[in-house]
């Protein structure tokens, strides 16, 4: 027998639902779900939506981003990163999320997708100490 993977399901569940609205999405998803509960998947859902969710974000050209902080940042900086984000990707759109960590003592921590871009006082500190101390 052959194994369904969560990806599998969520491109099925993509093109099931494409472009339908109202009762048609309704029952799409309905469908859906149905198969998850005979395909006993119920329980990898999350992986499901997961993947979904990214399949929609490729085909849309969306892009999301996590910034960590160690201080609130202005609106104008926000809208200059996304904006940078969106040219780096050739997205669409960003959406983007914004965290405060005070421990982080300053600059700022990106991610996208699995890309992580980590400025932060605190990391550059760990690099220096690592530095400092290494073996001659």
């Amino acid at each position: 027998m052959t194994k369904i993977s969560p990806k599998t399901i969520a491109e099925a569940i993509y093109s099931a639902t494409k472009g339908k609205s109202g009762n048609d999405l309704g029952l799409a998803l309905k469908r859906s779900v149905k198969v998850l509960e005979n395909k006993r998947m119920i329980g990898k859902s999350e992986e499901v939506l997961s993947a979904l969710q990214k399949i929609i974000d490729k085909k849309e050209g969306i892009v999301r981003m996590k910034a960590t902080t160690a201080h609130k940042i202005e609106t104008t900086e926000r809208k200059k990163l996304e904006n940078e984000i969106k040219e780096k990707y050739k997205a669409q759109s960003v959406i983007s999320e914004f965290f405060e960590k005070p421990e982080l003592l300053g600059g700022i921590r990106v991610e996208v997708g699995e890309e992580i871009l980590d400025a932060t006082y605190k990391n550059k500190l760990r690099k220096l100490e690592k530095f400092l101390i290494r073996e001659i």
